[in-house]
């Protein structure tokens, strides 16, 4: 069998079809969803584009690979499934974006196409983050407030032809290039096939952005009193993503339809381009005898709660949409509630391949599922987030119902998140919730070490900082 996987970069599944959205128009992942497995409560393990793609292709959570942020690489000594894949006999292929950073990047994958549309070095795109030490008082994102929050606000500025839109363009041409090589009787392949969209800066042409401009759309609104259920992550973020500069500006209703016109739109161009991928497999023939995954690596806040980007724990940036299909081997339509999350994916590829699994993975095959339809045993999902903006570690564990919170040294947060899915109540000091609290504390406190966690993170937030900065200084001395 081949394995065609498929990533949308911060794609909230609150809107899409499969998650109930009827704002947008999503039919090929409508339609895939149909002939496959829907991961209802899938999440990532860390909100943010490098630790969680590294966390995903490793089976391992960030912090075991001291990958923190977004201008951090992961060593090469650890195995990947492009590693187990490959020893198996299959070609292993990324196509777009996989957010390596560094020298290493293909990271056990035969090859990289299109590697030009990836950031790699993190030595001058990401300089900022290097520049990062979280002792320090945020004072915003170092990249000023036209990086992310302004990008949020409809402007002359933003609404041009960026290029990402283009890069798209020449990774689903080489995608299909790459499909339309193959036939049944070609060698085993793995491709990952990664677009940009739907990650700000918002552009789409206006043919596409007409088709949602006359649509009731989910638009989200502020609360009264919100501010008083944020806590430290939640100010410390929303400061470093400049957000009471551009908050009033976002939140205005007609910027708001600007937005998720934009968003609706960047999706639809992508859930079209996913279209095209299966159609080529179809025409190849080579459509029935390859599993498709679908997936995220984070969620967006797209103005929910007043809130933009990723990096909170919220469930619009920690869930992803994760879709699995194989028509005639696995269930169709079916929908998984129990939580699972990226770091599934690995023993999974393993066990539907039969590529061996290095040993200590964080997750588990979702195959006996996905076979079948039926319920996973329940376990608890991790996320964490120690990068860019934040000034501790942050943990989240998610068990049932029950989302918990850990930012070390400063705040614990519950949230029963079936009754409760805005997450505006929190639990923590309320009668009758102390045991699943402290139960959810406990498996943080079991998993991980926050004060290893808070001394790595900063030693290397200083290591890379340092190495900027000289770096800085001899570009200016040669000016």
């Amino acid at each position: 069998m081949n394995v065609l996987f498929v990533m949308s970069d911060s794609l909230t599944p609150h809107l899409t079809g499969p998650y109930g959205d009827r704002g947008g128009s999503t039919p090929n992942l409508d339609n895939l969803a149909s002939d496959g497995v829907v991961f209802e409560n899938a999440y990532c393990n860390s909100p943010l584009c490098v630790p969680s793609r590294a966390s995903m292709v490793t089976g391992r959570f960030a912090s075991d690979l001291m990958c923190y942020d977004n201008a951090s690489a992961f060593s090469s000594e650890w195995p990947t499934f492009g590693h187990s894949l490959a020893a198996a006999g299959y070609e292993t292929t990324i196509i777009g974006k996989m957010h390596f950073v560094g020298h290493d990047q293909n990271h056990g994958f035969d090859s990289r196409i299109c590697l030009h549309t990836d950031y790699t070095t993190g030595y001058d795109p990401l300089g900022y983050l290097l520049a990062y030490d979280w002792t320090q008082p945020s004072g915003g994102n170092p990249a000023g407030p036209e990086w992310m929050g302004t990008s949020y606000v409809k402007s002359e500025e933003w609404d041009h032809y960026p290029k990402h839109y283009d890069w798209d363009e020449e990774i689903h041409n080489a995608a299909l290039e790459f499909l339309s090589g193959k036939s049944p009787d070609s060698d085993p392949f793995f491709c990952c096939v990664s677009y940009h969209q739907p990650h700000n800066p918002f552009w789409i042409p206006d043919d596409i952005r007409d088709i949602f401009r006359s649509r009731e759309l989910p638009l989200p609104s502020i609360p009264d009193g919100i501010e008083t259920c944020h806590g430290p992550m939640d100010r410390w973020l929303d400061d470093f993503h400049y957000l009471p500069q551009v908050r009033g500006e976002m939140m205005d209703e007609e910027n708001l339809r600007w937005l998720y016109e934009t968003y609706y739109g960047m999706t639809y161009d992508m859930d079209s381009r996913l279209g095209e991928l299966l159609q080529s497999m179809k025409e190849t023939g080579i459509d029935e005898n390859t599993a498709v995954i679908f997936a995220s690596d984070h969620g967006d806040m797209m103005a929910h709660r007043g809130m933009l980007q990723k990096r909170y724990f919220y469930e619009r940036s920690v869930r992803v949409a994760l879709v699995l299909s194989y028509p005639g081997q696995w269930a169709t339509g079916a929908r998984i509630e129990k939580p699972v999350s990226l770091v599934d994916i690995f023993p999974t590829l393993s066990e539907i391949t039969g590529a061996q699994i290095p040993p200590n993975l964080a997750g588990r095959s979702l195959l006996p599922c996905i076979e079948d339809g039926h319920e996973p045993e329940e376990e608890t999902i991790f996320c964490e987030y120690h990068g860019e903006g934040v000034h501790a570690p942050c943990f989240m564990a998610r068990r049932g119902d029950y989302k918990y919170v850990y930012v070390h040294g400063h705040e614990e947060r519950l949230y029963n998140v079936e009754e409760d899915p805005d997450e505006y109540r929190n639990l923590i000091e309320e009668r009758g919730y102390a045991d699943v609290a402290a139960n959810l504390r406990k498996s943080i406190l079991n998993q991980f070490d926050p004060d290893r966690v808070s001394d790595e993170a900063l030693r290397s937030q200083r290591n890379r900082g340092f190495i900027y900065r000289r770096a800085k200084e001899r570009d200016e001395a040669q000016a």
